[in-house]
């Protein structure tokens, strides 16, 4: 097996662009997962894989889900580890990064506990509002215009695969306003007064 050590590969050049910019994360429909923990739980979530990058610093949980990937048919490449060091987003690689497709998971008929982080534009801070989300049963949550864009890879990551849990949908307002008509609405607000 060959090992991926230009970046000039085409896989490569997808995975940078998918880590960019949001505009290219909407037009691939897809995002890049990185780490063993965020890539078990796309897989125990049946998420939908494009593929797979490892290097040879994975570890051995690490290793064992690469084989069961291959196993289940999903394109999985190894490259160097200077290829994955210039990919990553984190100081210290875990040496593996997915490259997801980007399902919405349904928002169910039913709806008395969502989320609508409005103007969040801290990525970590929309991860760990969508962690704490799929915690507290939140059923969906409901981005509106202004807000960071949820599969941005920093979000992915602090939100520690609440994405493969809960719906999570871009909306108008006037979208929203149709999704909450009937919901009593509770407003926290940093500047708000008790």
């Amino acid at each position: 097996m060959t090992v991926i050590t230009s970046s000039q590969n085409s896989k490569i050049k997808l995975v940078r662009a998918l880590l960019g910019r949001a505009k290219e994360r909407h037009d691939a429909n897809a995002f890049v997962a990185e780490g063993v923990r965020l890539v078990e739980e796309a897989v125990n979530s049946n998420w939908g894989f494009q593929f797979v990058l490892y290097d040879e610093s994975l570890n051995e949980k690490g290793k064992l889900l690469v084989e069961g990937l291959k196993l289940g048919g999903v394109d999985v490449e190894e490259v160097s580890e200077s290829v994955m060091k210039s990919l990553s987003e984190t100081e210290t690689p875990q040496g593996i990064l997915a490259i997801l497709g980007h399902t919405q998971l349904p928002i169910p008929n039913y709806l008395n506990f969502i989320l609508i982080p409005d103007q969040i534009r801290d990525p970590g801070n929309l991860g760990t509002l969508l962690r704490t989300a799929a915690a507290a049963g939140v059923q969906a949550v409901l981005l509106p215009p202004e807000t960071t864009d949820a599969f941005a890879p920093k979000v992915v990551r602090s939100g520690m695969g609440a994405h493969f849990r809960l719906p999570i949908h871009s909306m108008t307002w006037e979208e929203i306003r149709e999704q909450i008509k009937d919901l009593q609405i509770y407003l926290a607000d940093m500047d708000g007064k008790p």
